[in-house]
């Protein structure tokens, strides 16, 4: 079972507790804008529990343990510093394999609760300083890249959050994304603010293409809704004891609103968003986990009006035969994007929940040869690329949602997954293109007549 490997040297560079690994045999590390915390996955030659299995002399050094620190650097740039989480060992009389695999130092931000120990409620605070409180302990550092809007009137911690879950519910109520640098930071910026160095062509620079489709998380009428504290009650006046009496005829007050009608247009709120290319009535309800609505501009906005096919929720729901299974449902529209001057509220997370679910129903993935793009540039996420790809049907603008970075006895590779521009976009699907961009387009035979 004794095994002599010699290693030169690798533009991927693994440090584990501080010490250099020598004997893995493939390594995989990531980060993507789903998962928020970056991952590793390491395979390698175990000299310690090998040296012990053979009754050999073992080396001067521990076995890896979990909960060891760990840092993976190419050609030089670190691009993951985490921790090992899970370690699987096999062995039999003829073979040894040690696996670990872990997350970056973010990780802990998903697993961990937010403020155990209080405080349970903030008020009149911005989403950089409650990031900054929430990750303080974790000795995470904070770079803000955009305008956070307007501070929360108030931001209730539910006891079951964990940190990552407090800060995503707030930060999507500002159109802000959240991700991890992959090396001790959290970042809050846009989506698709940089754009990569290189493109994506196939055939061309890609070896290799995944497309993955599926239609069970997309739905028709997305919606969210919450109940919060109204903002418009009237402020009762303190008594005064040398205050002037009352005049003996009272005026009448001005007519005022039902107070039925403003009591539920500022306590019972709701967001909704439409996916038109989804025709079959396929709703999806998700409950508020902010005060989003906890504040005076957002309760006095109109809430979204319905269109003529979000049944269930009409008080005139047409004759019953109007939904008769053989019944084509008209062609709807898409929801509006948000205006500048629109309060953040249950709309800007409904418009969330419906784009990143609809973006993780399609999953373009690309092989490219290396580590590096043809420019000597490492393929990060959150940058937007230009992708031709002939066999997928796409000739346009997409964001990088993820990126693998992988080493193996085949060889070096980067898996690039890409997804539409607006997926983490809280601004809608038109407004944020770009001069020179290319709308998707299903290429066909004719369609490639005179490209060659």
């Amino acid at each position: 079972m004794s095994e002599s490997v010699t290693f030169a040297r690798r533009p991927m560079v693994v440090r584990v507790a501080g010490r250099v690994l020598t004997t893995w045999t493939s390594c995989e590390v990531g980060r993507d804008l789903a998962d928020i915390a970056g991952s590793f996955r390491i395979r390698y030659l175990d000299e310690v529990r090998s040296a012990a299995l053979l009754g050999d002399t073992p080396p001067d050094y521990t076995a890896i343990q979990d909960r060891d620190p760990v840092e993976i650097s190419i050609n030089g740039q670190v691009v993951l510093k985490g921790w090992v989480d899970d370690i699987n060992l096999t062995a039999d009389e003829h073979t040894a394999e040690a696996i670990i695999s872990g997350r970056d130092v973010t990780g802990d931000l998903v697993d961990c609760s937010a403020n155990p120990t209080g405080p349970g409620e903030y008020r009149q605070i911005r989403l950089e300083s409650l990031v900054g409180h929430l990750t303080n302990p974790y000795r995470i550092t904070l770079d803000q890249q955009v305008e956070t809007g307007a501070p929360f009137t108030l931001v209730a911690l539910e006891p079951g959050d964990t940190v990552m879950d407090a800060i995503e519910h707030h930060a999507r109520q500002r159109g802000v994304l959240v991700t991890s640098d992959g090396i001790g930071g959290i970042v809050l910026t846009q989506a698709g603010t940089t754009r990569a160095s290189d493109s994506l062509t196939f055939p061309g620079n890609v070896r290799g293409v995944e497309i993955r489709k599926s239609a069970r998380n997309r739905h028709s009428d997305v919606w969210v809704k919450g109940q919060f504290k109204s903002h418009l009650r009237p402020v009762k006046a303190a008594l005064d004891a040398t205050a002037d009496p009352l005049s003996a005829v009272p005026q009448q007050p001005p007519a005022a609103p039902s107070h039925r009608k403003v009591e539920l247009s500022s306590t019972t709120r709701y967001g909704h968003w439409v996916d038109p290319e989804v025709r079959r009535y396929r709703p999806r309800v998700w409950l508020a986990k902010t005060q989003s609505a906890a504040s005076v501009a957002t309760q006095q906005a109109p809430l979204p009006p319905l269109d003529s096919t979000a049944e269930g929720l009409s008080a005139d729901v047409g004759p019953p035969l109007a939904f008769h299974a053989g019944t084509r449902r008209k062609a709807r529209k898409a929801t509006k994007p948000r205006a500048d001057a629109d309060p953040w509220s249950l709309q800007d997370q409904a418009s969330w929940r419906g784009r990143t679910t609809r973006a993780g129903a399609t999953a373009h993935v690309y092989i490219v040869p290396g580590l590096l793009n043809a420019k000597g540039d490492l393929w990060l996420p959150n940058q937007l690329v230009s992708v031709t790809d002939l066999y997928g049907g796409l000739q346009q603008d997409m964001l990088i949602g993820a990126v693998t970075w992988v080493a193996s006895d085949q060889g070096y590779e980067t898996r690039i997954s890409v997804v539409a521009p607006d997926a983490y976009d809280m601004t809608g699907d038109e407004d944020h293109a770009r001069a020179g961009a290319r709308k998707a387009s299903h290429l066909t035979a004719r369609s490639l007549v005179g490209r060659s």
